[in-house]
């Protein structure tokens, strides 16, 4: 998965001072894609990067950069429990194929007091009584036995959180409520969102054109109108 990053490195760096990760803290890199993030994480900020992605190739390049990087997937975090301090996941979290899984995957890597630090897109004006019953819809399936088929086939669940492509507000908070991991920070980064595209734009004609040519991920849906982009920071509360 290469990672689709609004505000570059400024905002990772900014999101890293305000999560306030300390020197020599354990950080996991959800969804790495190349390594840019994780190897800032580690070179300016001293910490000690783990870096996971589904895609070979972006693990390969991360590694070039000197990175521990592996290939993993998001719903089955191959670690023990609570190895990490922070867990990053920048505009990864919205195209996963299970979120609910990635993100007790997430809560379980996390130490007491360890940060989850989130970018994503969202719905700034989200259709509320649709996302209700879709919600409602999802978690009836993924409430529902499964067999082992399921994993092996890597059936795709629909998400319980995002609606036309763009997480929901309300359902991220229920997630996030339900496993205690507190929100300490959320800030609105939409401007960083419309340079992005409007550079995007001007490169490359088009933001879909963009995403083919340099191989990065986009739902498989039209983004609506009054998409935004945020940046959260949560706490996992002592447990």
């Amino acid at each position: 998965m290469s990672v689709l990053r609004p505000g570059g490195l400024d905002l990772t760096r900014d999101a890293l001072k305000k999560a306030g990760v300390l020197p020599g803290a354990a950080l996991l890199d959800v969804g790495c894609g190349d390594g840019e993030a994780a190897f800032l994480a580690q070179e300016e900020f001293s910490l000690c990067v783990t870096a996971v992605d589904t895609d070979e190739n972006a693990v390969a390049a991360a590694s070039a950069r000197g990175l521990d990087a592996k290939k993993m997937d998001a719903s089955a975090l191959e670690f023990p429990s609570r190895s990490f301090d922070a867990v990053l996941m920048e505009c990864v979290f919205s195209l996963l194929d299970r979120q609910l899984e990635s993100m007790h995957e997430a809560y379980c890597m996390l130490r007491p007091g360890g940060k989850l630090i989130m970018t994503d897109l969202y719905r700034r004006v989200p259709e509320l009584e649709r996302w209700r019953e879709d919600y409602a819809t999802a978690m009836d399936l993924y409430l529902k036995p499964r067999s082992d088929g399921d994993c092996e086939n890597g059936s795709k669940l629909p998400s319980p959180y995002c609606q036309d492509g763009a997480l929901v507000l309300d359902g991220l908070a229920l997630l996030l409520d339900e496993l205690e991991l507190q929100v300490v920070h959320f800030e609105d980064r939409t401007e960083d969102l419309k340079a992005f595209a409007a550079q995007a734009i001007l490169d490359c004609g088009s933001v879909e054109n963009y995403f083919a040519e340099h191989g990065n991920c986009l739902p498989d849906c039209k983004l609506p109108p009054d998409v935004g982009y945020f940046l959260l920071i949560a706490e996992k509360r002592n447990a």
